[in-house]
């Protein structure tokens, strides 16, 4: 009996791990596009998302629809860590949304907050701007 228990524990302890690294390993929709346009690259400083954005056209659905959600996102958070500066330098820019804004933040530049500054460099190098 004590086998058993100590056989049983075993293997539901190889489920669960194994199950844990198949979902790491398929939880992102982009690992076949990475490998396929990206291989030589080394992750970091923005290379895979430029990558990306380079080879956009011939992306998965799934990894496509994922890295232009990323890019929503930090758009998102650039424009929100960004408002007061937008409202300084910005004036009739601020009403628009996206590229025009972030064109108006880049010239900019030296006088924004280091919030807004960070946030502006993760948006540009993520777009490849």
């Amino acid at each position: 009996m004590k086998r058993f228990v100590v056989y049983s524990t075993a293997c539901l302890l190889t489920l669960v791990t194994a199950s844990g690294v198949l979902a790491q390993r398929y939880a992102n929709p982009c690992e076949g596009d990475i490998a396929r346009f990206c291989s030589n690259l080394r992750p970091g400083s923005g290379s895979i998302a430029d990558c990306l954005s380079q080879n956009e056209a011939q992306l998965s659905p799934e990894c496509r629809n994922l890295h232009l959600a990323k890019l929503a996102e930090v758009l998102r958070q650039t424009q929100q860590a960004c408002d007061s500066d937008s409202s300084k330098f910005c004036g009739a820019e601020r009403q628009q949304q996206g590229i025009q804004l972030l064109r108006c933040l880049r010239i900019n530049q030296p006088g924004l907050s280091p919030e807004c500054r960070t946030k502006l460099f993760e948006a540009l190098e993520l777009m490849h701007y």
